[in-house]
Order: C-alpha cells, then structure tokens, then sequence
C-alpha cells in the first residue's frame, strides 16, 4: 500500500483528502505545518507529498527547500494543493507548476477537484 502524507493547515481539507485516498486504497498521513511535514516525511518515507504553501511556522516551499538539502528526501514526489496559482505559468497540459529554487512541481489550484488530485497522483505514483 503507498504512502502520502498531506500537508495543510485547513482540517477540512485534510480530511476531504483523506477520505477520498483511503477510498482508493493509499495509506494517509497528516500534517498542518511545515515543521511537522519534515519530520513526518524523514519518520515515514512517504510515496508521495501533497503540500499546502501557505501555512504557520514553515510554508511549504521552505519546506520542500528543506527536503531538497536531504538527501534521503530530496526525491520524495509532491504535488502543491494551493490558492496561490492564479499567476503560474501552465506546462503543455495546462496544469499549473511551481518553482522552487529550479525544481518545478505540480500544482493544483484550490478550490480542486478530488477527481483532478486522485488523477496526478495516480500519474506520478500510481495506484494504491
């Protein structure tokens, strides 16, 4: 069973994910900060990271800057789940991506779609 552990300060939306990658059969972690994620994804070594950017005590992107540096997680996937796409560029599939420090990853605008999110997983990860 794959791991992914999902970053964000909004519960709702954390247990919205939650629900719907336990119904595809992945195996759910959690977290509401920055700070915390690190220590989960080093702890847990998880298949894959859904990260919300902004957050208290550590945004994401510092976050994955971080994870970036280790390199134990350097190549953990992610997946940003974030309001702040309005003014991203769109790859040729018209996906939004986000830039950290020369590294792009996808990202999905919120308000999303499950549907949407279940799909890019299932394209970097697989299924469960």
């Amino acid at each position: 069973m794959k791991k992914i552990l999902v970053v964000d300060d909004d519960p709702q939306i954390v247990d919205l994910i939650e629900i719907r990658l336990k119904a595809n059969n992945y195996k759910v972690i959690t977290s509401s900060d920055g700070d915390d994620a690190i220590l989960k994804i080093q702890k847990e070594q998880p298949d894959l990271v859904i990260m919300d950017i902004m957050m208290p005590h550590m945004s994401g992107g510092d976050a994955v800057r971080f994870l970036m540096k280790d390199s134990k997680t350097k190549d953990t996937p992610i997946i940003f789940l974030t309001a702040l796409t309005a003014d991203l560029p769109y790859e040729e599939d018209h996906k939004s991506i986000i830039n950290v420090d020369g590294h792009y990853f996808p990202a999905i605008p919120k308000p999303f779609k499950p549907e949407k999110l279940l799909l890019e997983i299932k394209k970097i990860i697989g299924d469960a």
